[in-house]
Protein backbone atom coordinates (compact mmCIF):
# COMPACT_ATOMS: atom_id res chain seq x y z
CA UNK A 1 0.00 0.00 0.00
CA UNK A 2 1.38 3.34 -1.02
CA UNK A 3 1.82 6.30 1.43
CA UNK A 4 -0.76 8.15 -0.89
CA UNK A 5 -3.12 5.70 -0.75
CA UNK A 6 -2.94 4.41 2.85
CA UNK A 7 -3.77 8.31 3.63
CA UNK A 8 -7.18 8.26 1.09
CA UNK A 9 -8.35 5.34 2.36
CA UNK A 10 -7.54 6.52 6.23
CA UNK A 11 -9.49 9.96 5.18
CA UNK A 12 -12.12 7.29 3.42
CA UNK A 13 -12.44 5.41 7.18
CA UNK A 14 -12.61 8.83 8.94
CA UNK A 15 -15.79 10.03 6.64
CA UNK A 16 -17.07 6.67 7.89
CA UNK A 17 -16.86 7.09 11.51
CA UNK A 18 -17.75 10.68 11.74
CA UNK A 19 -20.96 9.68 9.25
CA UNK A 20 -22.16 6.87 11.76
CA UNK A 21 -19.67 4.76 14.45
CA UNK A 22 -18.89 1.17 13.99
CA UNK A 23 -16.90 -2.16 14.61
CA UNK A 24 -13.99 -3.33 12.66
CA UNK A 25 -15.94 -5.84 10.34
CA UNK A 26 -18.49 -3.46 10.05
CA UNK A 27 -16.35 -0.37 8.35
CA UNK A 28 -14.26 -2.80 6.49
CA UNK A 29 -17.31 -3.75 4.98
CA UNK A 30 -18.65 0.01 4.32
CA UNK A 31 -15.37 1.39 2.86
CA UNK A 32 -15.01 -2.26 1.05
CA UNK A 33 -11.44 -3.56 2.36
CA UNK A 34 -9.93 -6.05 3.62
CA UNK A 35 -10.23 -6.60 7.70
CA UNK A 36 -6.92 -6.80 8.16
CA UNK A 37 -5.98 -3.36 6.08
CA UNK A 38 -9.02 -1.63 8.17
CA UNK A 39 -8.07 -2.83 11.19
CA UNK A 40 -4.43 -1.62 10.87
CA UNK A 41 -5.60 1.70 9.73
CA UNK A 42 -7.89 2.06 12.66
CA UNK A 43 -5.09 0.97 15.09
CA UNK A 44 -2.87 4.04 13.26
CA UNK A 45 -6.05 6.69 13.18
CA UNK A 46 -6.45 5.55 16.77
CA UNK A 47 -2.86 5.78 18.17
CA UNK A 48 -3.04 9.30 17.07
CA UNK A 49 -6.27 9.91 18.47
CA UNK A 50 -8.10 10.74 15.59
CA UNK A 51 -10.49 7.93 16.76
CA UNK A 52 -11.31 6.04 19.86
CA UNK A 53 -12.98 2.53 20.48
CA UNK A 54 -15.22 2.04 23.29
CA UNK A 55 -15.60 -0.89 25.62
CA UNK A 56 -18.09 -2.30 23.04
CA UNK A 57 -15.68 -2.51 20.28
CA UNK A 58 -17.13 0.72 18.28
CA UNK A 59 -14.94 3.28 16.69
CA UNK A 60 -15.72 6.96 17.43
CA UNK A 61 -14.56 10.09 16.11
CA UNK A 62 -11.53 10.87 18.61
CA UNK A 63 -10.16 13.83 20.58
CA UNK A 64 -7.88 15.09 17.85
CA UNK A 65 -10.50 15.62 14.97
CA UNK A 66 -13.00 17.01 17.98
CA UNK A 67 -10.40 19.53 18.98
CA UNK A 68 -9.63 20.51 15.25
CA UNK A 69 -13.38 21.33 14.26
CA UNK A 70 -14.03 23.65 17.57
CA UNK A 71 -12.70 26.48 15.86
CA UNK A 72 -15.54 28.49 14.79
CA UNK A 73 -13.88 31.12 13.55
CA UNK A 74 -9.86 31.97 12.96
CA UNK A 75 -8.20 33.01 16.23
CA UNK A 76 -11.64 31.94 18.04
CA UNK A 77 -11.91 28.90 20.09
CA UNK A 78 -15.74 27.71 20.65
CA UNK A 79 -14.64 25.10 23.46
CA UNK A 80 -12.87 28.40 25.14
CA UNK A 81 -15.06 30.41 25.03
CA UNK A 82 -18.01 27.56 25.92
CA UNK A 83 -16.69 26.38 29.06
CA UNK A 84 -17.40 28.92 31.49
CA UNK A 85 -21.26 28.69 30.16
CA UNK A 86 -21.12 24.72 30.48
CA UNK A 87 -19.89 25.19 34.13
CA UNK A 88 -22.32 27.84 35.35
CA UNK A 89 -25.30 26.21 33.59
CA UNK A 90 -25.06 22.33 35.00
CA UNK A 91 -24.23 23.66 38.48
CA UNK A 92 -27.23 25.88 37.77
CA UNK A 93 -29.90 23.47 36.45
CA UNK A 94 -28.12 20.43 37.90
CA UNK A 95 -27.47 18.39 34.90
CA UNK A 96 -25.86 17.89 31.79
CA UNK A 97 -25.36 20.86 29.55
CA UNK A 98 -23.07 20.71 25.99
CA UNK A 99 -22.29 22.16 22.81
CA UNK A 100 -23.14 20.60 19.60
CA UNK A 101 -22.07 21.58 15.74
CA UNK A 102 -23.90 20.61 12.21
CA UNK A 103 -21.84 17.66 10.39
CA UNK A 104 -23.99 17.04 7.62
CA UNK A 105 -27.58 16.09 8.63
CA UNK A 106 -26.36 15.00 11.88
CA UNK A 107 -25.48 17.08 15.11
CA UNK A 108 -22.42 16.03 16.94
CA UNK A 109 -21.59 16.61 20.48
CA UNK A 110 -17.84 18.18 20.80
CA UNK A 111 -18.46 19.23 24.71
CA UNK A 112 -19.90 18.43 27.49
CA UNK A 113 -19.96 19.32 31.41
CA UNK A 114 -22.14 16.78 33.62
CA UNK A 115 -23.59 17.71 37.17
CA UNK A 116 -21.95 15.70 40.21
CA UNK A 117 -25.24 13.65 40.82
CA UNK A 118 -25.09 9.88 41.76
CA UNK A 119 -27.24 9.31 38.40
CA UNK A 120 -25.70 11.02 35.84
CA UNK A 121 -26.67 10.40 32.04
CA UNK A 122 -24.24 9.11 29.49
CA UNK A 123 -21.74 11.40 28.29
CA UNK A 124 -22.64 12.34 24.54
CA UNK A 125 -19.37 13.67 23.29
CA UNK A 126 -18.45 12.44 19.71
CA UNK A 127 -22.23 10.83 19.51
CA UNK A 128 -24.23 11.38 16.39
CA UNK A 129 -27.45 12.63 16.35
CA UNK A 130 -30.05 13.29 13.30
CA UNK A 131 -31.30 16.80 13.19
CA UNK A 132 -35.05 15.91 13.53
CA UNK A 133 -34.25 13.74 16.51
CA UNK A 134 -32.82 16.09 18.93
CA UNK A 135 -33.34 19.47 20.24
CA UNK A 136 -30.27 20.71 19.09
CA UNK A 137 -30.93 20.02 15.44
CA UNK A 138 -34.15 21.22 15.81
CA UNK A 139 -32.88 24.96 16.51
CA UNK A 140 -29.83 24.53 14.29
CA UNK A 141 -32.80 23.65 11.23
CA UNK A 142 -34.37 26.97 12.33
CA UNK A 143 -31.60 29.08 11.18
CA UNK A 144 -32.04 27.69 7.47
CA UNK A 145 -34.36 29.04 4.97
CA UNK A 146 -37.66 27.28 3.91
CA UNK A 147 -35.78 25.49 0.67
CA UNK A 148 -33.34 23.73 2.97
CA UNK A 149 -35.72 22.75 5.53
CA UNK A 150 -38.14 21.47 3.11
CA UNK A 151 -34.86 19.58 1.40
CA UNK A 152 -34.05 17.59 4.60
CA UNK A 153 -37.88 16.66 5.58
CA UNK A 154 -38.30 15.38 2.71
CA UNK A 155 -35.34 12.90 3.08
CA UNK A 156 -35.06 9.93 4.54
CA UNK A 157 -36.14 10.53 8.61
CA UNK A 158 -34.99 7.84 10.25
CA UNK A 159 -37.10 6.66 13.69
CA UNK A 160 -35.44 6.23 17.23
CA UNK A 161 -37.87 5.59 19.04
CA UNK A 162 -41.51 5.42 19.47
CA UNK A 163 -41.50 9.09 20.06
CA UNK A 164 -38.99 10.04 17.33
CA UNK A 165 -41.41 12.55 15.25
CA UNK A 166 -40.71 12.01 11.65
CA UNK A 167 -43.99 13.73 10.26
CA UNK A 168 -42.71 16.68 7.97
CA UNK A 169 -45.64 18.31 8.77
CA UNK A 170 -45.14 18.25 12.59
CA UNK A 171 -41.13 18.68 12.34
CA UNK A 172 -42.26 21.82 10.11
CA UNK A 173 -44.33 23.20 13.00
CA UNK A 174 -42.00 22.77 15.61
CA UNK A 175 -39.02 24.47 13.59
CA UNK A 176 -41.77 27.51 13.05
CA UNK A 177 -42.22 27.32 16.77
CA UNK A 178 -38.28 27.52 17.16
CA UNK A 179 -38.10 30.60 15.02
CA UNK A 180 -40.61 32.33 17.24
CA UNK A 181 -39.38 31.27 20.46
CA UNK A 182 -36.13 30.47 20.49
CA UNK A 183 -35.83 27.38 22.26
CA UNK A 184 -37.00 24.10 21.96
CA UNK A 185 -37.37 20.89 24.22
CA UNK A 186 -37.11 17.60 23.29
CA UNK A 187 -38.65 14.52 25.20
CA UNK A 188 -37.17 10.58 24.35
CA UNK A 189 -37.07 11.57 20.66
CA UNK A 190 -33.44 9.81 20.32
CA UNK A 191 -32.92 7.61 23.22
CA UNK A 192 -35.72 6.71 25.91
CA UNK A 193 -35.74 8.30 29.28
CA UNK A 194 -34.13 11.55 28.35
CA UNK A 195 -34.95 14.98 27.74
CA UNK A 196 -32.77 18.13 26.37
CA UNK A 197 -33.62 21.87 25.85
CA UNK A 198 -31.13 23.62 23.14
CA UNK A 199 -30.54 27.10 21.29
CA UNK A 200 -28.88 28.05 18.61
CA UNK A 201 -26.09 29.59 18.57
CA UNK A 202 -25.51 31.59 15.38
CA UNK A 203 -23.12 33.02 12.99
CA UNK A 204 -22.53 37.18 11.81
CA UNK A 205 -25.23 35.78 9.01
CA UNK A 206 -28.03 34.54 11.48
CA UNK A 207 -27.02 31.29 10.27
CA UNK A 208 -26.36 28.60 13.63
CA UNK A 209 -23.10 27.32 13.94
CA UNK A 210 -24.09 25.21 16.62
CA UNK A 211 -26.65 24.42 19.89
CA UNK A 212 -26.06 24.97 23.38
CA UNK A 213 -27.94 22.38 25.01
CA UNK A 214 -28.63 21.10 28.30
CA UNK A 215 -30.25 17.43 29.09
CA UNK A 216 -30.94 14.74 31.84
CA UNK A 217 -33.12 11.58 32.80
CA UNK A 218 -36.94 13.03 32.06
CA UNK A 219 -38.41 11.59 35.29
CA UNK A 220 -36.56 14.53 36.96
CA UNK A 221 -35.94 17.09 34.04
CA UNK A 222 -36.85 19.25 33.59
CA UNK A 223 -38.77 19.63 37.06
CA UNK A 224 -42.50 20.90 37.31
CA UNK A 225 -42.68 24.55 36.11
CA UNK A 226 -39.12 25.02 35.33
CA UNK A 227 -39.37 23.85 31.30
CA UNK A 228 -39.82 27.76 30.68
CA UNK A 229 -37.13 29.07 32.81
CA UNK A 230 -35.02 26.69 31.32
CA UNK A 231 -34.99 27.22 27.63
CA UNK A 232 -34.99 31.06 28.60
CA UNK A 233 -32.08 30.73 30.09
CA UNK A 234 -30.68 28.61 27.39
CA UNK A 235 -31.52 31.25 24.96
CA UNK A 236 -29.97 34.12 26.70
CA UNK A 237 -26.77 31.93 27.54
CA UNK A 238 -26.60 30.85 23.68
CA UNK A 239 -27.23 34.42 23.16
CA UNK A 240 -23.76 35.27 25.00
CA UNK A 241 -21.63 32.49 23.67
CA UNK A 242 -22.73 34.28 19.82
CA UNK A 243 -21.80 37.39 21.05
CA UNK A 244 -18.14 36.58 22.54
CA UNK A 245 -17.38 34.49 18.97
CA UNK A 246 -18.12 38.33 17.46
CA UNK A 247 -21.16 37.59 16.17
CA UNK A 248 -24.75 38.70 15.86
CA UNK A 249 -26.60 37.28 19.12
CA UNK A 250 -29.89 39.30 17.89
CA UNK A 251 -30.01 37.21 15.07
CA UNK A 252 -31.95 34.63 17.24
CA UNK A 253 -35.07 34.71 17.64
CA UNK A 254 -36.95 36.39 20.30
CA UNK A 255 -39.29 34.81 22.67
CA UNK A 256 -43.00 36.13 21.70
Amino acid sequence: MTAVQSVERSLHLLREIAEEPGRLVELADRVNLPTSTTARLLATLESNNAIERNSDGVYRIGVLIKTMGRVAEPGVNLETIAQPHLLDLSSQFDEATCIAVLIGRNTVTTQQVDAPKPVQAEDWTGTRVPLHAGSAGLVIMASWDDHEVDTYLQGNLSTHTEHTVTDPDILLKRINRVRRIGAVWTHSEYVLGLSSCAAAICGSNGRAIGALYTYGPSYRYPLSGEARTVATTVRERARQISASLNQQPEMIKEAS
